[in-house]
């Protein structure tokens, strides 16, 4: 199977031509994997599911100062790790990828329960997209990223010099994030 960066690009102008994602989010994606990839080592470059992410920003950042603002470095580290997630998935299986932002056909789950509407899967996923950015550059940070569940990665840039006292405050603050959540 080909992960090249060549072949990204190619899957990011794919997603337009064959209607898998909105035509102005896979622009997006493919400007910021064009530039954010453009300096690779020939390992990263023959498999892109081999590059430390932000490290590539930071990289693109140094060899271009002050080319783009914190938040829209931000917003194109984002933007590639959504382009090789969504890449590595459609390599991985094509015959069942989707798409970006498309839910699976109406119906039920295995479980019973109804699947999202598109127009719930949409509003999430304008509002990952229009979240905050975080108040530190993710430089001066330690960048982490957990594997929450087999398809979903979470992120998290903490302060080098992170305190028991912040960690558990971090921790309430996550557990209200979830769905099913109820305070005691």
């Amino acid at each position: 199977m080909n992960y090249s960066r060549d072949a990204l690009l190619n899957f990011t102008d794919l997603l337009t031509t064959k209607g898998l994602a909105n035509s102005n989010t896979a622009a997006a994606l493919k400007v910021a994997a064009s530039k954010i990839l453009s300096d690779l080592s020939p390992d990263e470059e023959a498999d892109v599911r081999k590059v430390d992410v932000p490290l590539a920003v930071r990289r693109f950042n140094n060899k271009n100062p002050n080319a783009l603002s914190p938040n829209s470095l931000g917003q194109y580290q984002r933007r590639v790790t959504n382009a090789i997630s969504e890449f590595v998935r459609y390599v991985d299986n094509p015959t069942a990828y989707t798409g970006i932002g498309r839910p699976p056909k109406a119906g039920k789950a295995d479980n019973g329960e109804r699947q999202p509407t598109k127009k719930k899967v949409v509003a999430e996923a304008r509002q990952q997209e229009t979240a905050p950015p975080a108040t530190t550059p993710a430089s001066s940070g330690l960048s982490l990223a957990f594997p929450l569940r087999q398809d979903f990665l979470a992120q998290v840039v903490l302060p080098r010099d992170l305190k028991s006292d912040e960690a558990k405050r971090l921790a309430a603050f996550i557990a209200t994030l979830a769905v099913d959540y109820s305070p005691d």
